[in-house]
């Protein structure tokens, strides 16, 4: 393990630690994710382990009375300053189960080291070791299993009042909450301003394609691209309209952060910042991206993806609905056209709720103006929303439907 990876692991550990000090009831979230034994440091798996015990005795839990628990659970070289270090370094304690996955995770890389030098050492054997490397493999996949193993049959499924599935929408009839949208396109082709429409008439109260009056919301913006100096230079229009035709002003209810610097997602001092951005302002709606520049380097295989894709879910555990641009592939059908699945690992094609391209038509309309299409590269998993097949540019907003969609 580098310096590097070691140091990442540490930091991980303390973060959950520190969270669960900070807010208690993150604690099921994380224990749905690591077990005590997975921290590589025993002292911390033991305060993961007793805060637990003190969870289901009903006892309160902060860094005061969990160091008066640490003698008792032979927990040395920890003291109360520790604890409260702890508890003022973690970025967001609602990310605690990202932090919790990462140790998760180093637990296996440690133990799959361990199977593999066993396998070397006995390689003189091979039937045997072989045997025994699948019986290590299988204790490392279901000892103390972190799933819940919930099941239930068709009747208790059913069971439940149907009122109580009914769509807790963020824009109705188009998008709910935890619902992912991806938007590709070709560099320029007017992605990020299809994204912010939606954003800034959703926060103004206005539905972003029929145009018609919704319940407004909350938005958060992390763009890791465009500057602050861009973005009034983009939306000053945009947002003068969607005053003048919507319920309220969007102005006090959309935040945009834009860092200064390349930013990396799956780092937890990265994330940790989305994260209290999250709590301190509460969005219904996030739009985040492009893609390829939440982390530093290119997302090329499923093993570059799943971890930005695990940073990615952290955030939409937080109930909000996400919108998010990338970029297509470079590749051409053989009519020609651009491959608008997002460019990079196959696992991107599976995530989202809805997966969508913008595509430049051929026919040209009254004025010379051409539409566009929004073309679905994969199968949405609810059919029946509101998405627009073509759009054209606007008159009023910078994207119009070229056909009504009706209040």
């Amino acid at each position: 393990m580098s310096d590097q990876e070691a140091s990442a692991r540490q930091l991980a550990e303390r973060y959950v630690v520190g969270a669960l000090l900070t807010d208690v009831t993150v604690l099921r979230d994380v224990q749905m994710e690591c077990t005590p034994r997975d921290f590589g440091d025993a002292r911390l798996g033991a305060i993961y382990g007793g805060i637990c015990q003190m969870v289901a005795q009903r006892q309160e839990v902060d860094y005061l009375t969990v160091a008066d628990q640490l003698t008792a659970w032979d927990v040395r070289g920890v003291d109360l300053t520790d604890l409260a270090r702890w508890t003022g370094e973690v970025p967001s304690a609602r990310n605690a189960p990202y932090y919790a996955r990462m140790v998760r995770e180093d637990s296996v890389r440690r133990q799959l080291r361990t199977i593999g030098g066993r396998l070397q050492e006995t390689a003189d054997e091979p039937i045997r070791a072989v045997a025994e490397a699948i019986d290590a493999l299988r204790h490392v996949r279901d000892h103390d299993s972190t799933g819940s193993g919930r099941v239930v049959s068709l009747r208790e499924l059913l069971d439940v009042p149907e009122q109580e599935d009914a769509y807790d929408w963020v824009i109705p009839g188009l998008l709910e909450r935890r619902d992912r949208f991806m938007l590709t396109g070709s560099e320029g082709g007017g992605k990020s301003t299809l994204l912010r429409q939606i954003a800034i008439l959703a926060a103004a109260g206005i539905h972003p394609f029929r145009f018609s009056p919704v319940e407004p919301v909350r938005v958060l913006v992390v763009d890791v691209e465009n500057s602050e100096r861009q973005w009034r230079r983009a939306v000053r229009r945009l947002t003068d309209e969607s005053e003048m035709r919507g319920q309220r002003d969007p102005r006090d209810f959309v935040t945009l952060h834009c860092p200064e610097k390349q930013i990396d997602i799956t780092r937890p001092k990265d994330i940790g910042v989305v994260h209290r951005l999250l709590d301190e302002h509460t969005p219904d709606l996030v739009m985040i991206g492009p893609l390829y520049r939440l982390v530093p380097k290119s997302i090329n295989n499923d093993d570059d993806a799943t971890p930005v894709l695990a940073a990615l879910e952290g955030i939409r555990d937080h109930g909000v609905a996400m919108l998010i641009e990338a970029h297509a592939g470079h590749a051409a059908s053989a009519a020609g056209e651009r491959d608008l699945r997002p460019r990079g690992s196959s696992a991107l094609l599976g995530w989202p709720e809805f997966g969508m391209g913008l595509r430049p038509g051929k026919e040209v309309q009254a004025g010379g103006r051409k539409p566009f299409q929004l073309v679905p590269w994969r199968g949405a998993r609810e059919w029946g929303r509101g998405w627009p097949t073509k759009l054209t540019r606007g008159q009023v907003y910078p994207w119009e439907p070229t056909v009504s969609l009706g209040g």
